[in-house]
């Protein structure tokens, strides 16, 4: 775009703007004089007198602000439809270093510095490990208890099984006994073959009946003991993962890389020492820095008109003379709020085509979304547009002074408007209403707009 003339101080403007209110106050004293309208030899010529030094004064008034009004000329050029937001320069791909799933709170103690390269294996980020102590602690506690309930339940089962085991011995013996005795009552009176037989079929049936209660120790004791190493291995795995946990809390660069920290999305701003994320969160990410992307936001006023495929021109806070450009590669579908404001925008993601050395992940980017191109328009500084009765106008040159007219316009960028009628090219239009003056007493520079006084009429 085509630079404007420079704004110099109407510092004559004041001294003229006094000068014409001190003129009108003496005509206006020059007709209410009594005096003087009665004598008319002296009326009528001091009214004369009066107007033209007015009028004279009024003119070099004209001549003053019109001179140094800034103006800008008017050309036929290409017109950018532009949306600028800021972002933020990072990886196209990158291992990202989450935190651990693992049981309670966290909280991050240590963090490398952001921008140090690190090798495989060095410790990037340490999570406070004192609840992780604490539950390795417990868990070992439970496997104790229960490994000791198990060997308490082993000696019960040996002690029980012994007892059974010598009681079926016994009564296997009475059994085997009896039945002797049956083999000898064969030649005795038939009531002591009776009462042989008699107690030989008792110890049969105490022999079965311990054989019985036996066989069902043995499965209650299994049963028993199954339930007991269900409990050891239940509490050997929460050892193991209380171990593991402790481990995980320590996380270590998987590759070599670069590292950069990770938006925490709770503090809209990056981790950092104290932080508590939430498992699975990206603490830090190690980037490959072959190619890069700019990460912004939109508007949700604006994110209709920004598509996937428009070219973007990225500059970098840090090297504002240097220049990339790239393309956007995805728009958000969703919304979200930024900052703990209300207002929804949606990431934009911008690939870089251009590559350099100076882009590192981290950096601030001022982003330049090309939304539209119109060749050969005619375009204006928003500043040298005014509205006047709900009408577009500017302040065109003509000479030595200005004339109002109205245009019709179109599109507007950041800066410039698209003036679709009224105007062409070589036309010199104002940067400010050349019918004000600033007030130089006022710091804020208001401006008051000149007008002819009137006079008053008694």
């Amino acid at each position: 775009m085509q630079e404007t003339t420079s704004v110099p101080k109407l510092k004559k403007q004041k001294v003229v703007l006094q000068k014409v209110k001190s003129t009108a106050g003496t005509l206006n004293n020059i007709i209410k004089s009594h005096k003087f309208y009665k004598n008319k030899k002296v009326f009528y010529p001091s009214l004369i007198l009066s107007i033209v030094i007015l009028y004279y004064v009024i003119n070099s008034l004209f001549k003053t602000t019109t001179s140094d009004v800034p103006t800008y000329k008017v050309n036929k050029e290409k017109f950018l439809v532009t949306i600028t937001e800021s972002g933020e320069i990072r990886a196209l791909n990158s291992t990202s270093i989450t935190a651990p799933r693992v049981r309670g709170n966290i909280k991050i103690v240590y963090l490398i510095p952001e921008g140090t390269f690190v090798d495989s294996g060095d410790t990037v980020v340490q999570f406070d490990p004192a609840e992780a102590v604490n539950n390795l602690k417990d868990a070992e506690a439970k496997l104790e208890i229960a490994i000791s309930e198990r060997d308490k339940v082993l000696a019960n089962h040996k002690s029980s099984t012994s007892r059974v085991e010598s009681e079926l011995r016994s009564a296997e013996l009475s059994f085997e006994l009896s039945k002797l005795n049956l083999e000898q009552m064969k030649f005795e009176a038939e009531i002591k073959q009776r009462e042989a037989k008699l107690n030989h079929q008792k110890n049969e049936l105490s022999y079965n009946k311990v054989k019985q209660d036996l066989e069902s120790q043995k499965i209650i004791n299994q049963s028993e003991l199954n339930k007991v190493n269900i409990d050891v291995q239940q509490r050997r795995s929460d050892l193991e993962k209380a171990k593991k946990d402790l481990e995980m809390l320590t996380l270590t660069a998987p590759q070599p890389g670069l590292v950069v920290y990770e938006m925490n999305w709770n503090t809209g701003r990056k981790v950092t020492i104290g932080d508590a994320p939430w498992s699975g969160m990206t603490i830090v990410s190690l980037p490959d820095l072959s190619a890069m992307e700019s990460v912004t936001f939109v508007n949700e006023v604006d994110v209709s008109r920004v598509k996937k495929g428009l070219p973007v021109e990225i500059r970098l806070d840090a090297f504002r003379d240097s220049a990339f450009f790239g393309e956007i590669s995805s728009v958000a579908s969703l919304g979200k709020t930024k900052d703990n404001s209300q207002i929804k925008v949606f990431e934009i993601l911008v690939s870089i085509k251009s590559k350099s050395d100076i882009l590192k992940p981290g950096m601030t980017s001022s982003n330049k979304i090309i939304i539209n191109e119109i060749p050969n328009s005619i375009v204006v500084p928003q500043e040298a547009v005014f509205e006047k009765e709900n009408k577009k106008i500017v302040y065109v040159k003509n000479g030595s002074s200005f004339e109002e007219r109205e245009i019709t316009v179109g599109e507007k960028s950041e800066n410039y408007i698209l003036v679709k009628k009224g105007l062409e090219a070589g036309d010199e239009v104002a940067l400010r209403d050349p019918y004000s003056v600033v007030d130089e007493s006022d710091e804020s520079g208001t401006t008051s707009t000149i007008q002819q006084p009137e006079l008053n009429k008694k």
